[in-house]
């Protein structure tokens, strides 16, 4: 897992042309101390921490992603190590409340996955199945087929649209190469996948290579993904589409083990009530399929976390880093007078009924 987001990250700097030494590359305390504060109650069902909600509470720009990355990373090598014959299929739920913040995200995520099955592919021991990423929202944002996916592609080999707009990706997540239509792209009425044609990348080597992340539904439910990202609303279609529960175990695999909720402030009101009760009727599956999943939550502002949690997920949450004596000073992080840091200016603008003359 460490050597997965070390990868990741020096892998992405290379790319900027700003590499650096690999010991530059270091865990800020708290990202530290909150995996190993979780790490035993995520792969461990019997702990007594398994039905606590691990909420990580940090100011914006602070690490929070990384953090939970960091775990992403080591639930799912975890688990291909302690079921080699089970582990494969969708290991980790992660949830976003808007469409835009889950194609952010998203490109973060992807760097890590295409790092973790580098070393899966030297690794004999982590299973024959690629580490993959898939992206699961409406098709406002993806297309939701594979005949989609391929009039995008025709449209952009033609001139006539930009790919990146319903594709997400507009380059490869791991070497930054740009996508050229259509090589970049195998889009068939059966198939759609990423490749990147850059013979200096590690997935680009040869013409078949494919990396290894997806954003078309119908890929997701032949393939299901690693790692699966979508908003809370999309899980709306389990009701309508049965191919979907190909995400809960299919195949003699494991159900998903971790869920990650970030943004938890945002599912409040009508939202909130409506997915509460997707995560009550989503914990019930995941139960009766023999697993009881971790749930781990992130946000940078948020008021009553604890009748939040206890009302979303019927769980008891802990705050991480936990309060200290003082509001200037938790330990992990501490408030520095702007004459010795500058501070953030925020600039609100509000432009109504603009004359454009």
């Amino acid at each position: 897992a460490n050597l997965a987001m070390l990868s990741q990250m020096s892998q992405y700097d290379r790319s900027k042309g700003q590499g650096k030494s690999l010991c530059r590359y270091l865990w800020r305390p708290f990202q530290l101390a909150f995996l190993l504060v979780t790490i035993e109650s995520a792969i461990n069902e019997d702990s007594e921490f398994r039905d606590t909600v691990d909420l990580i509470w940090f100011p914006t720009g602070g690490g929070k992603t990384e953090a939970y990355l960091g775990l992403i990373a080591f639930q799912i090598v975890w688990r291909r190590l302690a079921n080699p014959t089970s582990g494969g299929g969708t290991t980790v739920l992660m949830r976003y409340t808007l469409r835009l913040l889950t194609a952010q995200q998203y490109l973060r995520a992807t760097r890590l996955i295409c790092a973790l099955e580098l070393i899966r592919r030297k690794e004999i021991d982590l299973g024959i199945e690629p580490v993959t990423v898939g992206m699961w929202v409406g098709e406002a944002a993806s297309p939701n087929t594979f005949d989609a996916a391929m009039k995008i592609v025709n449209q952009a080999t033609q001139g006539t649209g930009a790919p990146s707009l319903k594709l997400v990706l507009d380059c490869c997540p791991w070497c930054l190469a740009p996508f050229k239509p259509p090589l970049s792209y195998f889009a068939t009425p059966s198939r759609f996948n990423f490749h990147c044609d850059n013979k200096a990348c590690d997935f680009g080597q040869t013409d078949t290579d494919i990396l290894p992340c997806n954003v078309v539904d119908e890929a997701l439910y032949d393939s299901p993904p690693t790692l699966l990202i979508a908003t809370v609303d999309k899980f709306a279609r389990l009701t309508w589409d049965a191919r979907a529960t190909v995400f809960f175990g299919k195949n003699g695999n494991r159900p998903p083990e971790l869920i990650i909720q970030d943004e938890l402030h945002l599912i409040a009101g009508a939202l909130g009530s409506v997915a509460g009760l997707y995560e009550a009727g989503m914990d019930t599956v995941l139960i009766r399929r023999g697993v009881h999943p971790k749930y781990i939550a992130s946000t940078a502002t948020i008021r009553m976390a604890e009748l939040q949690a206890r009302r979303l997920y019927g769980r008891n949450v802990s705050i991480f880093p936990p309060p200290g004596l003082a509001c200037d000073d938790s330990f992990f992080a501490h408030t520095v007078p702007v004459h010795i840091r500058p501070g953030r200016l925020y600039v609100g603008y509000l432009a109504p009924m603009l004359d454009r003359q």
